[in-house]
C-alpha cells in the first residue's frame, strides 16, 4: 500500500515564516541599539572623565535601517506581488546595512566616543585616555542585521515563486484530466457531443 508523499509548504506560508524572521531580526537590531556599545575615558582640563556611546549614537544608520526593515515587512504583507518583491529586496539591503554599520563600530570603537569626549572636555580636540572598551551589543546588532538580510532573501525567493504552480501537483492534475473518461467528466462529454461523438461508448 503506497502512502501519500507529504505536501510541501505553500509559497505564502514559506514567505510568512521568512517575514516573521525578518521582523524578529529588525526588532532585535532596534533593541540592541538602546544599550551602551562603547565606553572609555576622555582627558579633560581637570583630569579625566568617563565617556560612553549608546548604539543609537554610535551607529545611527543601524537603527534607521532596522526601522526601514520593519516598514518593509508591513509593506510585504499588504502589497501585491511586485510590492512583495521590492519589499524583500529592501530587507536584504537594510539587513546588509545594519551589518556594515555595526561592523564599523566593532573595527573602530574609538570613533564612536569622539562626540562624547568633546562634550566632556569642552574642546574640539578631545583625546581618549587608553583604549575604548566594546560591549557585546554591536555583535548582537550585526547578527540581527544578518538575520534580516537572510530572511529578505528567503522572502524574495518565496515571492518570486508564489505565482507558479507546484510542478508535481500540476502534473497530477494534468494526468487526471488525461485519463478521465467523457462519462466521468461532464465537460468532456459536451465536447464529444459537439464533435458528433457518442460519449456513452
Amino acid at each position: 500500500m503506497s502512502t501519500a508523499a507529504p505536501s510541501r509548504p505553500r509559497p505564502p506560508a514559506r514567505r510568512g515564516r521568512w517575514l516573521a524572521l525578518a521582523a524578529a531580526g529588525a526588532a532585535l537590531a532596534l533593541g540592541a541599539g538602546a544599550p551602551t556599545w562603547v565606553t572609555g575615558t576622555a582627558r579633560t582640563a581637570t583630569g579625566t572623565a568617563a565617556v560612553l556611546a549608546g548604539g543609537r549614537d554610535a551607529a545611527p544608520v543601524a537603527t534607521a535601517l532596522a526601522l526601514v526593515a520593519l516598514a518593509a515587512v508591513v509593506a510585504s504583507t499588504l502589497g501585491r506581488r511586485l510590492a512583495r518583491v521590492v519589499a524583500a529586496l529592501v530587507l536584504v539591503l537594510a539587513g546588509a546595512g545594519v551589518v556594515a554599520a555595526s561592523a564599523a563600530v566593532l573595527t573602530g570603537p574609538a570613533a564612536a566616543l569622539t562626540a562624547p569626549a568633546r562634550a566632556a572636555s569642552g574642546t574640539t580636540q578631545a583625546q581618549l585616555e587608553g583604549d575604548a572598551a566594546l560591549r557585546p551589543w554591536p555583535v548582537v546588532s550585526a547578527a540581527a542585521g544578518a538575520l534580516v538580510a537572510l530572511a529578505g532573501a528567503g522572502a524574495l525567493v518565496a515571492s518570486r515563486g508564489a505565482g507558479a504552480p507546484a510542478g508535481p501537483a500540476r502534473h497530477e492534475r494534468d494526468a487526471t484530466r488525461a485519463v478521465a473518461s467523457p462519462a466521468e467528466d461532464p465537460a468532456a462529454a459536451w465536447d464529444s457531443l459537439s464533435h458528433g461523438d457518442d460519449p456513452t461508448r
